[in-house]
């Protein structure tokens, strides 16, 4: 617990408000750095968990670092972001199917997460235009990522579970807010609300390693 509110306080209090003013003061290199060692506090997280409880843990911190090359690199490159992204999402769900049994509620969780990024995506059709194969390729994996962990997790009866659960229903909301702010105008505050929820969800994810 000590860890997980130290990591937080670093990662909400003090690596966003500075990649948020380095962002809007135009200096992306600094703002991208502090944005990328936001997601670091949580990849510490998973990799005392992988040397000191389980080494299959090591998988998280794989996913986490190719988050945290995705956080820089999204400021500059979008496709490569969003291919790191990807990258460290296939590691993500490769670490569930690892630490949890595979049941028939993935399935139906996963056809759940599937028809919501149906709807979406079809709301959002227009505004898409030709990137749109893009968004639906990596909603599905996400929502592969997000029913491994939830499915998983909530199923293990556990605290790591519950944690992996709840992260991994941040982090498909985060990314359902980003999608939207990609195609729409909206307030700043979005911004915020995208960053605080990204974040907690890879500390919560991080955290369910301490209870393997």
């Amino acid at each position: 617990m000590l860890l997980f509110c130290g990591a937080t306080l670093l990662s909400l209090g003090v690596c966003l408000p500075l990649f948020m003013y380095y962002k809007r003061s135009l200096r992306p290199v600094m703002g991208a750095m502090f944005k990328a060692l936001g997601t670091a506090c949580a990849l510490v997280i998973a990799l005392v968990a992988a040397l000191r409880i389980d080494p299959r843990c090591f998988i998280c911190v794989a996913a986490l670092a190719l988050h945290l090359c995705a956080d820089y690199a999204l400021e500059f490159s979008f496709p490569l972001g969003v291919g790191l992204f990807l990258a460290g999402h296939v590691f993500y769900i490769a670490y569930f199917c690892q630490v949890y049994t595979l049941t028939s509620s993935h399935v139906l969780c996963l056809l759940g997460f599937l028809f919501i990024l149906g709807l979406f995506l079809y709301r959002c059709r227009k505004a898409a235009g030709k990137q749109l194969p893009l968004f639906i390729l990596y909603g599905v994996v996400l929502c592969l990522l997000t029913a491994s962990a939830v499915a998983g997790g909530i199923f293990s009866h556990s605290n790591g579970g519950m944690l992996a659960a709840a992260g991994a229903s941040l982090f498909f909301f985060s990314d359902a807010l980003l999608l939207y702010r990609i195609l729409y105008p909206v307030s700043k505050s979005i911004s915020w609300i995208i960053m605080i929820t990204y974040y907690l969800a890879q500390l919560l994810l991080a955290s369910s390693c301490l209870y393997l």
